[in-house]
């Protein structure tokens, strides 16, 4: 057994690392806080290849002396807490010691800082966790620190690393969120030298969106007034009613000055908004929480993403009440129509349509179809057999269909029906690599925020494939010119929207083919459904015959059953 022993101070801020520096803009969210903390009123930042060749970010904050920076690239030195029970109320961005060191231990690290009270800066040079130098360094009061050639000592982590397009993208939208939580703050951001963004510090703050966050959410938002608990204060902007998004990208959260990830807080104001946007989206929100630092843990997540409340339910009690006196006061806006994007509806398989007195056709041709992770293909004298003999008896609540079979009894779904049916036809388009696409006569734009924009760069093979055309015509700005004939142009930019903001969170699923395809068409399909009195009886039997034809007519493409069977030894057992 190996001796124990003690580790080496840059081995163990190198595992330190590994907590703190999860990727570039992990290492610009660290030293935009010490910006903050600093007290600055200007923050630059810059950075190259998605931040793995370079990151700077220099600021006018209060700087440190030669002394001070040097023990600033010790583990655990900090100037932010000194006893146990300031844990408690924390009131800084930083406070652990841990990522100067950690930073400096996996790149080459540079900073320049001056106080202002001194003649002269310092600059301290550190490659790998080694010091190079110190040395005087004339420059105007504040920090600047650069780091380059990131993970460069461990070479394994660049392979955890995205491309240079997707962590760009966390960065701006890093800075981005740091710029709305701050608008007292000057801030520029540049990538290469080429600013994408600047936002001048004490802006209202619907001015600050809409220099940051874009003209088409400042127009989807409006001014939220401030309501005020004891040791609490909100205020921010709320999305207008029928204003929705797929995923809680938009739904931006502030603690003190700090965006975080709040489950509560999330859940609070989904939650005031479950009337007025659809079931499974989420409210487009701009949301400040000011609050004794004693009543929130910061110390809960080693990225300091995530807070914990000390009563959880007297905030989220607060902010529904607040929230929804303000839903309330615009209730002449009227409720929101189906965000959602539908789906076209698509021609089933053709097959002959057995009539509703039960006459049975000939059988037609079996479907091609393979399913996913199929140990081998299916061939068509191989396909499931089409049931047949189901005779309609009674709509039932428009959702469902009465039938009897040769067996028995069975209720279809046909809501589930129709999207089996939907999401086969797709996905056969889709595996054949012989979509249905439609030219559009007026192509669509699209304006994206940093993320999904790098998603669309990066899955873009695979959406061509799919029957999407897309054009690029400037940052973050696309031209769609063609769609598969399954989507709506009308609900076109909305499930684009949707598609990207899934692919982002589900990166696993699109990054293979089959996965991707099948995600594809259950999302297609996910809001796609008939009701009973949109059919013909024929063109109910035709669904039914259409899902006998399916590789797994028993289920919806989210495993929901499509029918419900009674033989007539069920029956005969029901009734004794």
């Amino acid at each position: 057994m190996s001796t124990i022993r003690i580790l080496e101070p840059t081995v163990a801020n190198q595992i330190a690392a590994g907590e703190v520096v999860e990727r570039p803009a992990a290492v610009i969210k660290e030293l935009l806080e010490n910006s903050l903390d600093a007290g600055a009123r200007r923050v630059t930042v810059d950075f190259s290849r998605g931040g793995k060749a370079r990151m700077i970010v220099e600021d006018d904050g209060k700087g440190m002396t030669g002394d001070e920076a040097l023990l600033s690239l010790e583990r655990h030195a900090t100037s932010k807490i000194q006893l146990a029970a300031d844990l408690d109320r924390i009131a800084t961005f930083g406070f652990r010691g841990e990522a100067l060191p950690s930073i400096a231990s996996v790149a080459r690290f540079t900073m320049q800082t001056r106080p202002a009270s001194a003649p002269s800066g310092t600059e301290i040079a550190v490659n790998g966790g080694k010091l190079v130098h110190r040395r005087d360094h004339g420059m105007a009061p504040g920090t600047r620190i650069e780091v380059a050639n990131l993970f460069h000592p461990v070479p394994a982590r660049l392979k955890f690393l995205k491309s240079d397009e997707t962590e760009a993208a966390h960065i701006v939208r890093l800075v981005r969120l740091y710029a709305i939580a701050h608008p007292e703050v000057g801030f520029l951001l540049r990538e290469d030298g080429r600013e994408i963004f600047r936002s001048p510090g004490n802006a209202p703050l619907l001015d600050r969106v809409r220099e940051i966050w874009g003209r088409q959410v400042a127009e989807e938002v409006t001014i939220m007034p401030a309501f005020e608990r004891p040791g609490m204060r909100l205020s921010g902007l709320l999305g207008k009613p029928g204003v929705s998004r797929g995923t809680r990208q938009d739904l931006v959260t502030v603690v003190n000055g700090r965006p975080v990830d709040s489950r509560t807080m999330a859940f609070a104001l989904t939650e005031s908004y479950h009337t007025l946007i659809p079931k499974g989206r989420y409210p487009l929100a701009f949301v400040f929480l000011e609050m004794d630092p004693a009543w929130v843990d910061v110390n809960v997540h080693p990225a300091k993403r995530e807070v914990r409340f000390r009563d959880e339910a007297k905030v989220r009690n607060f902010l529904i009440e607040s929230v929804l006196a303000v839903l309330r006061a615009r209730g002449d806006e009227g409720l929101p129509a189906e965000t959602v994007p539908a789906v076209a509806p698509v021609t089933p398989l053709a097959v002959d349509v057995p009539s509703v007195s039960g006459a049975v056709p000939p059988p037609g041709p079996a479907s091609a179809y393979v399913p996913p992770n199929s140990p081998a293909p299916v061939s068509p004298a191989h396909a499931p057999a089409v049931r047949l003999g189901w005779r309609l008896l009674s709509r039932l609540r428009e959702e469902r269909a009465v039938f009897e079979t040769p067996t028995g009894l069975a209720v279809l779904d046909l809501g589930a029906a129709h999207q089996r049916v939907l999401y086969e036809s797709i996905l056969a388009q889709f595996t054949a690599h012989k979509p249905v696409s439609q030219p559009l006569l007026v192509p669509l734009s699209i304006e994206l925020e940093p993320l999904p924009a790098a998603v669309l760069k990066e899955r873009l093979p695979l959406l061509t494939s799919a029957g999407f055309d897309f054009e690029e015509y400037g940052r973050n700005f696309w031209r769609i010119q063609a769609l598969p004939a399954w989507l709506e142009p009308e609900q076109a930019l909305a499930f684009v929207r949707d598609l990207l903001a899934e692919m982002a969170r589900r990166e696993g699923d699109f990054g293979r083919p089959s996965l991707a395809y099948d995600a594809l068409a259950k999302l297609a399909v996910n809001k796609a459904r008939r009701k009973g009195d949109s059919l013909s009886d024929a063109e109910l039997m035709e669904l039914v015959q259409a899902l006998f034809r399916t590789a797994q007519p028993g289920t919806c493409p989210r495993g929901r059953r499509t029918y419900v069977e009674w033989t007539d030894a069920d029956l005969t057992r029901r009734f004794g």
